[in-house]
């Protein structure tokens, strides 16, 4: 079985929070950081779903017009 997902994230969360702890930087600092990495995530993230979108529509799936419905209005 492979790992679920719940247990993933909070392996990531406390690795996360050593790094953070280790670095021993102050707030303003890993904040500033933080949050350049949040933009790099989202941009990826939303690029993913593009891609994973496109995919969907060129596979010429019935619901494709409610997803691009959504896409339009939401």
């Amino acid at each position: 079985m492979e790992k679920p997902l719940t247990i993933k994230r909070a392996e990531f969360n406390k690795a996360l929070a050593q790094t953070i702890n280790n670095a021993e930087l102050p707030a303003f600092i890993v904040a500033d950081c933080l949050q350049a990495v949040l933009f790099e995530i989202q941009n990826l993230a939303n690029q993913q779903y593009q891609n994973d979108l496109q995919a969907y529509q060129q596979a010429n799936v019935p619901e494709c017009k409610e997803v691009e419905e959504v896409e339009q209005n939401g």
